[in-house]
């Protein structure tokens, strides 16, 4: 679970599902609301004020990493909550996105609301998007039966099949799967070339800090609210005391959440404990062009190929940068090649894939010249 602790308790009654307005109540739930200022790192002893503190082992120490890549579900949940931010001036890519949001992914809107607690089983820390949807699809019912219940802060009855995602029923896992899927290549996929670009400078920025502070100053520097002291991370923000099961802590800095640092608490077979918090610099529409909204004439999954291909890539490469298999990605190249949009050379046992004049005109908008 996400780190906070606190206990929430609903009015809600859900007749037809026994035991979800008790898990409701008495559930622990995880984050405070994303939108509070945060304060800055406390002093720490008496008086200094609430406090999280994560607890370091040896072990945890020694398996504590940075993540190897951004991952893609983390991307999706951080940037619908993003996109719900009470910020005074909102970010462009929120403010594009609310725009590109697909209507199959409305019901995320029920399920991951703008303000925390947020479900952890939606956004599995691993780095390839299928596998982290059947991460989401094979979460284990009682998972659902507790962090679901959790999560709803309407004010009046959840949604039928909200209710009946908490008791596990596989119709109601397929609706969440289908919504993360469409909102991340429909919002994600688009800037993905960049998010990984502003992942990998922000983990070579932190490198210094680490070969000459070692971990202490790096965690200490993450954000104003984080502090090392002892053998605990601390942020300034609920009172909560959290250990990590010797299982350390990956760092994963995320290109589209500018907020406050989120602790997840993941099973480990889901990608364990991680620590997202804002890169810097953050993606910003500028870095990717405008995106356009060319779904509605390709499909998807072919408008998220078409961005991708700003950069040559293999099919694997391709397959990995949309979210698909490689199969998949080859039979997309193969239609928008057909449609001269992309063009495709041989490279030894391989091949790579690149827009074509044509294919770059129509995702900057430019056709006159065509």
């Amino acid at each position: 679970m996400r780190c906070d602790d606190l206990r929430y308790a609903s009015v809600t009654r859900s007749d037809g599902f026994p035991g979800y307005d008790a898990i409701v109540a008495g559930t622990r739930a995880s984050n405070s609301e994303v939108a509070e200022t945060p304060q800055h790192a406390a002093a720490g002893g008496a008086g200094a004020g609430p406090l999280t503190r994560i607890h370091f082992s040896r072990d945890d120490l020694l398996l504590t990493r940075f993540a190897e890549a951004p991952a893609p579900l983390v991307e999706v949940s951080a940037g619908l909550l993003e996109m719900r931010r009470r910020a005074a001036v909102p970010g462009r890519w929120a403010v594009w996105a609310r725009r590109a949001f697909p209507a199959t992914a409305r019901p995320l809107l029920d399920l991951m609301p703008p303000s925390l607690p947020s479900p952890c089983f939606v956004d599995p820390p691993v780095p390839d998007v299928d596998e982290g949807l059947e991460i989401v699809r094979a979460t284990p019912v009682a998972v659902l039966a507790d962090e679901v219940p959790a999560a709803w802060c309407g004010t009046g009855r959840p949604p039928a099949w909200l209710r009946a995602l908490a008791h596990g029923e596989p119709e109601a896992m397929e609706i969440v799967v289908r919504g993360l899927r469409d909102l991340y290549l429909a919002c994600v996929a688009p800037c993905w070339p960049c998010i990984e670009a502003t992942f990998r400078a922000d983990v070579a920025a932190r490198i210094p800090a680490l070969a000459t502070g070692g971990l202490a100053e790096v965690l200490g520097a993450l954000h104003e609210t984080l502090a090392w002291r002892g053998n605990s991370l601390e942020r300034s923000w609920r009172n909560g005391d959290w250990t990590l099961d010797r299982q350390g802590l990956r760092l994963l800095p995320s290109g589209l959440w500018t907020g406050p640092p989120l602790f997840a608490y993941h099973r480990r077979e889901a990608g364990g404990n991680v620590l997202i918090y804002a890169a810097r610099p953050a993606v910003t529409i500028e870095q990717t062009g405008q995106p356009r909204d060319l779904s509605g004439l390709l499909g998807h999954t072919r408008a998220a190929v078409l961005r991708a291909l700003r950069t040559p890539r293999s099919t694997t490469e391709l397959a990995a940068c949309v979210g698909t298999s490689a199969p998949s990605a080859s039979e997309h190249a193969t239609a928008l090649r057909a449609s001269g949009l992309v063009q495709t050379v041989r490279r030894g046992r391989g091949v790579n894939h690149s827009l074509t004049p044509l294919g770059r005109s129509l995702l900057n908008g430019n056709l006159n010249a065509h």
